[in-house]
């Protein structure tokens, strides 16, 4: 849990944070384990039910909550007028089919969200359709023909993006897989979730096993996956690495790149660009495992880690060390992100402060707390 509160000041003034005194914490009520034991159907296990069902009733009685659904229906809306394109992976980031898987995944996350929140089924249906597209794609890649990466991917030019666009799409996946035929949800379990798991966990074994952020987003998104399709074994392979000896993987990652005090051994900017799979990850263990403790884990280092981001900073940017990019700063979605989950979990006033100034949230149970 989180020991400091956390002050707004550094956005104001041009310092960072201070730590202040110990705040007054209102633990999450315990997740419900629902992954495993409903192996029989395709409900939502990353986000239940009955929490969409809540994020619908009372989302528009707070603002930041429905600006947040705005920004995101413009976004879906503007993909669907476009229409689906799934191109063939040919470019170097930046480049425009880099640029469009990009966009996609963006779309079947935010397309999942506003399914639930709407009833639309346009949304659903759009998602699907750009699912089974990849569907069709995805068996016949081989190693992206661009870049230099040592371990390419096969939609984008390193294995890196492939498990981003995983973490993403597996959340919008979940949203309406109950709303899909049997082939339908057959066809985008084995052709698309099965087998980018497997590429990034199966082919490339000691990429995976490596205790490095780009390991963190495969075994985020292969744990994702696992919960999404209701299979313990690549959840397993995700939280303790493909020997299954915990030597690799998400829980050995938190233990060997986190300080006790939440300190990322990357540095300040790649803990902000960590902490989303570290989080996002762990608040899916948390909702169908909650008998792991994740939050817990090490004394609550992921926690610690939102508060370790959020100390190094200085007038609301990332203190540049090492590559940094100077202009990030404490309103970039990860840390948002990280913002909205360790607030649901702990309580903590102080990180409503920072989100205030960070002026958004997400469309999840945690952004409704926020």
């Amino acid at each position: 849990m989180l020991t400091r509160t956390l002050s707004v000041a550094g956005l104001v003034c041009g310092c960072a944070a201070a730590p202040l005194a110990v705040a007054a914490q209102t633990p999450a009520a315990p997740a419900t384990a629902t992954a495993f034991a409903t192996a029989d159907n395709a409900n939502p296990v990353l986000v239940s039910s009955d929490d969409w069902a809540r994020m619908a009733e009372a989302g528009d009685r707070y603002p930041m909550f429905a600006a947040e659904r705005v920004r995101v229906e413009l976004e879906v809306r503007a993909a669907m007028h476009a229409g689906i394109n799934v191109p063939q992976p040919r470019d170097l980031g930046g480049g425009i089919t880099h640029e469009q898987h990009k966009a996609n995944y963006k779309a079947i996350a935010g397309a999942g969200a506003l399914y639930r929140l709407t009833g639309d089924r346009a949304y659903a249906d759009f998602a699907r359709d750009i699912l089974l597209e990849y569907a069709l794609l995805y068996p016949a890649l081989g190693p992206h023909p661009a870049g230099r990466s040592s371990v390419k991917g096969r939609l984008f030019w390193q294995a890196l993006n492939d498990s981003v666009w995983l973490v993403y799409a597996s959340q919008g996946y979940d949203a309406i897989r109950d709303t899909l035929s049997v082939e339908h949800r057959r066809r985008i379990d084995d052709d698309v979730f099965r087998r980018m798991a497997a590429f990034l966990s199966e082919h490339n074994a000691d990429y995976f096993d490596r205790i490095h952020n780009h390991a963190t987003w495969a075994t985020a998104g292969v744990g994702m996956t696992g919960y999404v399709l209701r299979d313990p074994d690549l959840v397993d392979r995700a939280l303790r690495g493909t020997r299954l000896d915990g030597r690799g993987g998400f829980l050995r990652q938190i233990d060997l790149l986190f300080s006790p005090d939440g300190y990322y051994a990357e540095g300040p900017y790649y803990q902000r660009y960590a902490l989303a799979p570290f989080v996002i990850f762990a608040r899916a263990i948390e909702r169908n495992e909650p008998e792991r403790g994740i939050f817990r884990h090490r004394d609550g280092v992921l926690l610690k880690a939102v508060d370790g981001v959020l100390q190094a900073s200085y007038g609301g940017l990332i203190i540049p060390i090492n590559d940094a990019m100077p202009d990030k700063g404490l309103d970039s979605e990860e840390i948002v992100t990280g913002v909205a989950i360790a607030y649901a979990q702990t309580g903590d006033p102080g990180l409503l402060s920072i989100a205030g100034a960070q002026g958004r949230t997400l469309l999840s149970p945690d952004g409704l707390a926020i």
